[in-house]
């Protein structure tokens, strides 16, 4: 990621002056191979502009692929407020392991039963703990919190939401706990549904980090599994493979990323 810091002098295009204002050109390139040796190209970038006030506080946006600016972030050291984006503040520990396409669902609250319509995110530190809230414009709310601990030099990280939907039926609890020891970091995560239909789902997954290389492991107690390398050539440039199998079929996968 490459930092411009734009001043008055000499861009007169802009119509305020952009003294004490930060901006950033950001993007990745893909080149991926699917399961059946097709090809695709993925290229994405993204601005972002960062203003600190004289209060200390941080307004921020982010606008991907040139489109409209869809996320607000303004932040001070102890709390954060985002608009637009309903799971910016869950605190329960996602899955790790991951890489191309092999990357199990499961954890975590379901995504697909909020939206971002209207959606506020809340996310504070209280006493060394983190705190999350959120909201949106169809009713939804979710509340959750994390804590960190060091346990014989193995840092933990314990953390859970709570998510109320609109539809009594979607309401979910998910809870994670996260453990470091050295390179090896795993993952285990327990996500509770209300609906009748519903399924409870338990995940875990490892990484295992040794120079430029990373393997990855997931599972799920649903016989979901996946397994994955990536490895950085040179920074900014990494290559990822990985295999992932749902139960039913198994697919693999690879992908050449380029990060500026």
């Amino acid at each position: 990621m490459r930092k411009i810091l734009l001043t008055t002098v000499g861009v007169t295009a802009l119509a305020v002056s952009a003294n004490a204002t930060d901006f950033t050109l950001s993007g990745t390139a893909k080149v991926k191979v699917a399961d059946d040796g097709n090809t695709s190209v993925d290229v994405s970038t993204a601005i972002g502009v960062s203003k600190t006030f004289d209060n200390g506080m941080v307004l921020s946006l982010s606008n991907n692929n040139m489109g409209n600016a869809g996320e607000l972030t303004v932040k001070s050291d102890a709390i954060s407020v985002t608009f637009g984006d309903y799971d910016q503040n869950e605190k329960n520990p996602g899955l790790n392991g991951n890489a191309a396409s092999a990357d199990i669902v499961g954890d975590g609250i379901t995504a697909a039963n909020h939206s971002n319509a209207g959606a506020i995110s809340l996310g504070a530190t209280v006493a060394g703990m983190g705190i999350g809230a959120a909201m949106n414009n169809d009713g939804d709310t979710m509340f959750g919190a994390s804590f960190t601990t060091d346990m014989g030099g193995m840092a933990m990280t314990i953390g859970g939401d709570v998510h109320s939907d609109n539809t009594s039926s979607a309401d979910e609890t998910a809870m994670g706990v996260k453990a470091t020891i050295g390179s090896l970091v795993v993952v285990a995560n327990s996500v509770q549904k209300e609906a009748a239909a519903g399924v409870d789902v338990t995940t875990y997954s490892a990484a295992y980090t040794t120079g430029g290389l990373v393997i990855g492991f997931q599972g799920a107690d649903n016989d979901a599994s996946s397994y994955s390398a990536t490895y950085t050539i040179v920074p900014g440039m990494q290559f990822e493979i990985g295999s992932l199998d749902n139960g039913t079929t198994s697919t693999s996968s690879a992908e050449l990323q380029m990060t500026f």
